[in-house]
């Protein structure tokens, strides 16, 4: 008589996770421990029917009188994709060593398992293939009440949800860029752009809830009201930087008044370029906010801001000659070539000292370390 194996895969390891079963799982009694470990841990995970169901047949193959069936349970990695496929051909290979049976009946939860059925019968034969579903969850409201499950997981909804959300960023967009791109002094109308937008609207909350910004922002919140609390200097630099903020977006706006303005990107060339250095100050004050509440609390300088204000100098400069250069072209701006050049090579000249200085403390840093490794070392 054939002798059967009734084999649950459990690909992404809820058992060990969630249940710290270690499997490969072998024999009735064991699996009827590791199904109970993991339901105590998680009630709801569909994992648990799969192995009961697993356990019940193999209670209906001996009633029928054939002794020679086994029920086992394999599991992958949380990490799906490869690492958890050779995690199961590994456990796999285990159970067919101990068990060495002729056929297989596989059960599985219907959800992820099907990836892996080549990988069994590649190896020995299937049989029957049983998927078990929970009854109390059947039609709409039971595949509601899943996915919802499955979207409680981060890692699922940054696997799921965050390529959806991408591409519904990225194709709204085609349609939203190019009337804002003709725009002209009449405007744009409304209902041109209301669908799409709304859409762009869906997208960017789908990649915000699929990155979890709402458990960011929490974080956010609670470090700027521990700064409050504390009275951390921060907090004024952080003010004084919002006012500068405000204040360059407020003269940007004006500035659109100064002139002519046939397009919206010539548009938001000028803005910018009139904006643009009452943000970098508002960024360099926050640096500064920053650089002062470190050495306050620690009476240490750390040479990532100096080298970081350096390369955001460096970067207006350079965004100033570019901006300069094209309002220029387009009979907007001043037409000095030697300012242009002026302010492109202060740019590239700051962004080389910064690299300089980050390579030359770097070296230091390096040989200081390894000077006190040689101390030790003769001690």
């Amino acid at each position: 008589m054939k002798k059967t194996l009734v084999l649950v895969v459990d690909r992404d390891d809820d058992f060990g996770v969630k249940g710290n079963v270690d499997t490969p799982v072998i024999g009735v009694e064991e699996c009827s421990v590791a199904a109970t470990s993991l339901g105590i841990s998680d009630p709801e995970d569909s994992d648990i029917n799969a192995l009961f169901a697993a356990i019940n047949i193999y209670k209906e193959i001996k009633e029928e009188g054939n002794n020679e069936v086994e029920v086992a349970l394999i599991g992958g990695n949380v990490k799906v994709g490869h690492r958890s496929d050779a995690a199961i051909v590994d456990e796999l290979e285990e159970v067919l060593k101990v068990v060495s049976p002729d056929r297989v009946i596989l059960v599985g939860d219907g959800a992820e398992d099907e990836y892996v059925y080549p990988i069994i019968s590649s190896r020995i034969p299937i049989d029957s293939v049983k998927k078990v579903y929970v009854k109390q969850a059947p039609g709409l409201e039971g595949t509601v009440y899943i996915l919802s499950k499955i979207l409680e997981d981060p890692a699922k909804r940054r696997r799921f949800l965050a390529p959806v959300g991408g591409l519904i960023v990225l194709i709204t967009l085609f349609y939203l860029i190019p009337p804002f791109m003709s725009f002209a002094g009449e405007g744009i109308p409304l209902s041109d752009v209301t669908t799409p937008f709304v859409v762009f609207l869906i997208g960017m909350f789908i990649l915000l809830y699929s990155y979890n910004a709402s458990d960011w922002l929490t974080k956010w919140k609670n470090k700027w009201v521990s700064r409050i609390r504390s009275g951390s200097i921060t907090v004024s630099f952080t003010l004084i930087s919002i006012l500068f903020l405000l204040a360059g977006l407020i003269v940007g706006y004006f500035s659109l008044g100064e002139v002519y303005i046939p397009s919206l990107f010539r548009g938001f060339l000028w803005f910018v370029s009139n904006a643009l250095w009452l943000m970098i100050f508002a960024l360099l004050i926050y640096q500064v906010g920053d650089l002062m509440d470190m050495y306050m609390s620690t009476k240490k300088i750390k040479l990532s801001f100096i080298i970081g204000s350096i390369n955001i100098v460096a970067l207006g400069l350079i965004v100033t000659g570019g901006l300069d250069i094209l309002l220029a072209n387009f009979g907007m701006g001043i037409t000095n070539s030697a300012l242009f050049a002026l302010e492109l090579i202060a740019g590239v000249s700051l962004a080389v000292l910064s690299a300089l200085l980050h390579r030359h403390m770097k070296g230091a840093i390096e040989a200081a370390d390894s000077t006190r490794d040689a101390d030790a070392d003769v001690a």
